[in-house]
Order: C-alpha cells, then sequence, then structure tokens
C-alpha cells in the first residue's frame, strides 16, 4: 500500500504546473507592507446594540409558546354574556369588578349604544338597578329592563342578574348596577338598614331606646355619626339614651344617622315590609 502511496504523490507533483515555483520571502514581505500601509488604522468593530421590539396586542393572559420564544397576549375573558331571544338580547353580567370601557366595548361589539357602571352598594342593593337613563330606574317605557332574580330577596326592587335590551336599540342608554363593595370601599349607594342583608335587618330597633339601640350597633362595629332631631331634622352630636329612634339611615360603610326624639315614634309600614319574616317580626 505505502508503494501505491508513492506512486501517486509523484505523478501528482508530474502534473502540477505549480511544481516549480518558488515564493521569494524578501517579495512576500514587502508586498504585505504595501497592503497594510494601504489599508490604514482599522477602527475596533462596533459593539452591537439590542433594542428591544415593541409589539401592539391586546391585553389578557400571556401565553408563551416555548418552540418560538414568543409571548401572545389573548383578550380578556368576557365580562359580559349575551344571548338573542327574540328582537332582544339577554345580557348577563359575569364579572362585576371589569372597568366600564370593556363594557362598552363589548356592547359596540354588537352595535348596542349602551354604557355600563357598577358601583359599590350595600348588602341589599347588590345587582340591582340604582341608576342610569333609558332604563326602569327612570322611565316608564324603558329601553333596557332588569330580569328579576327569583333567588333574591323580595325586599323593594329583586336583585338584578340580567338585563332586557332591544338588539335595535337607537338612542344611547346607560345603567348603573349595585356590587359588593370591596374591603376598604365606601358605599356610591345605600339601602333601607331594615332590608335583608343590611346590619339591621330583623333588629326591632322602632322599639328600642336609643341607649339599647347604641349597644346594638356597636355589637356590628358601626359607630353614630350624627343625630337628627325635630321637624327641621336639627343636627346633634348625641341624644340622651332614654330618646327613641324613628328612623336609622346608613351613611357610610360603618356609619349611620339617628333620627330621635324623646317620644316613640309610630311604626311605618315600610318598617313592617322590611321585618317580615323576622322571628318577632321587628
Amino acid at each position: 500500500m505505502n508503494h501505491d502511496v508513492k506512486q501517486l504523490r509523484s505523478l501528482l507533483r508530474a502534473h502540477d504546473p505549480a511544481a516549480g515555483v518558488r515564493a521569494d520571502p524578501s517579495e512576500l514581505a514587502a508586498h504585505a507592507r504595501r497592503i497594510m500601509a494601504a489599508s490604514g488604522p482599522q477602527p475596533a468593530p462596533r459593539r452591537r446594540t439590542w433594542k428591544p421590539v415593541v409589539l401592539t396586542v391586546a391585553l389578557g393572559t400571556v401565553i408563551a409558546v416555548a418552540a418560538l420564544g414568543v409571548a401572545v397576549w389573548p383578550r380578556p375573558a368576557a365580562a359580559l354574556e349575551f344571548a338573542r331571544s327574540g328582537e332582544d338580547y339577554i345580557v348577563t353580567v359575569k364579572d362585576v369588578y371589569a372597568s366600564p370601557e370593556q363594557y362598552a366595548e363589548e356592547f359596540r361589539a354588537r352595535g348596542l349604544p349602551v354604557t355600563l357602571e357598577l358601583e359599590p352598594v350595600s348588602p341589599s342593593l347588590v345587582g340591582k338597578v340604582v341608576g342610569g337613563h333609558g332604563t326602569s330606574a327612570e322611565e316608564a317605557t324603558p329601553q333596557i329592563e332588569p330580569i328579576p332574580d327569583p333567588g333574591c330577596p323580595a325586599f323593594e326592587d329583586p336583585c338584578t342578574v340580567r338585563l332586557r335590551i332591544p338588539a335595535d336599540l337607537a338612542g344611547p342608554a346607560g345603567v348603573i348596577l349595585g356590587r359588593p363593595a370591596r374591603d376598604g370601599e365606601n358605599y356610591a349607594t345605600t339601602g333601607e338598614i331594615s332590608a335583608p342583608g343590611e346590619v339591621l335587618h330583623c333588629v326591632p330597633y322602632l322599639r328600642m331606646t336609643v341607649g339599647q339601640l347604641r349597644g346594638e350597633l356597636a355589637k356590628r362595629g358601626m359607630d353614630i355619626d350624627s343625630f337628627r332631631v325635630g321637624a327641621k331634622r336639627e343636627v346633634r352630636r348625641d341624644v340622651p339614651d332614654g330618646w327613641w329612634p324613628s328612623g336609622v339611615l346608613l351613611s357610610g360603610r360603618t356609619k349611620v344617622v339617628i333620627y330621635a326624639g324623646p317620644e316613640q315614634a309610630e311604626v311605618s309600614s315600610w318598617y313592617r315590609d322590611a321585618q317580615a319574616g323576622c322571628a318577632d317580626g321587628g
């Protein structure tokens, strides 16, 4: 095998046209100097700067596509649920803490000129219409009607979990619904303090003296903001414990205003309705 290799080398040298050519070392060095002089000093390589690429994406939960290294934000979960019923939409509020802008976007997607807002309210008003325009809160023939929830207490208006809206609604309409207050939030609107879910439901406060009522309120973590006295509703910081309350109103999440006088008040029909079903009838 070594003999074959030697023969192959001899054959290649015999047919190499540059086999007899030898470079002059002095010429090579001079040629190299000419190239370097013509080129001049070479600048240092520029450091590469990476700039972040800003992507316009939809808000929502991030889905990481690991194989491609790409982050994608899908649309947020729907805050409203729409179902068609004849000529109307039945709209259910699924996320009571979504922003008014998200509600408006979802209504616009269906061509409905409706604004919706949910504000913190006392317990008896949760899920109910507490304001707006084009609704049963202000019009005899409303454009938007609440659909009662049979599972809610039947004191005053029933709870509203859904709304009926004409699919061809022409004019703008707005709805304000009550939602539960978060920790630290005050109430934007308050219900009757005797209503189911409220702090004095099934408490017979009109048959108590002011002193007895103070104790009941303290047990429930409530403070007295002020008193109202007489026909002119004179504001007082305090009244005798032996006086009688004629009404109690929520003035905040943990405060009440008490209407009081030296004589026991007559029990009104709304008070009896609010206390209906209580053990002692209020």
